[in-house]
């Protein structure tokens, strides 16, 4: 784990714990969402934050203009520290782990399944169903289609892979004669 993971880890359990305590969870996790969603919409907004250049007292300002009306007390109180802190270039490592503290209260398992063509609710399912299973948790399956893959599916849950894709079986086999 990076320094930085440790970081963002630590002010996560901390702001998340504030926001056990006010009863501000769902509001939390939101703004965490708005913040994830705006930072990723924005490579200029994530250079200018992990910039040494740009002041820090510039950067609480850039902050408190995208997001102060939009987000709560608590949030705009994380936005100051982290700027007081110069821990701003790890805003974005902040909200994921915000979020993944969210998903361990909650006991929810985010999983992506990669595809070559969308999958039928049935076959969704049965997925979501068997990752259930081995997981014991709620999962949260994020789809995402991939028609390189020619068939089949690459299924990530937290730090594992499973690939069964018609395209990893070729490059194995192209491998194999060679």
């Amino acid at each position: 784990m990076s320094a930085e993971s440790r970081v963002a880890t630590r002010y996560a359990k901390a702001f998340v714990s504030v926001a056990s305590q006010e009863g501000n969870q769902d509001a939390l996790y939101a703004d965490a969402e708005l913040i994830m969603t705006t930072l990723e919409g924005s490579r200029e907004l994530l250079n200018a934050l992990s910039s040494p250049i740009i002041k820090a007292e510039n950067k609480a300002a850039i902050l408190k203009e995208i997001f102060s009306s939009k987000v709560t007390d608590l949030t705009n109180k994380l936005f100051n520290l982290i700027v007081d802190k110069n821990r701003t270039s790890a805003l974005y490592e902040i909200v994921i782990a915000i979020k993944a503290e969210f998903d361990a209260i909650k006991n929810i398992q985010r999983a992506t399944v990669v595809t070559s063509t969308p999958l039928n609710a049935s076959t969704k399912e049965a997925l979501v169903a068997k990752v259930t299973k081995s997981t014991g948790k709620t999962v949260v399956l994020d789809e995402k289609v991939d028609a390189s893959l020619i068939g089949g599916y690459i299924l990530t849950v937290g730090d594992k892979q499973l690939d069964c894709s018609v395209k990893s079986q070729l490059q194995q086999l192209k491998v194999a004669f060679n």
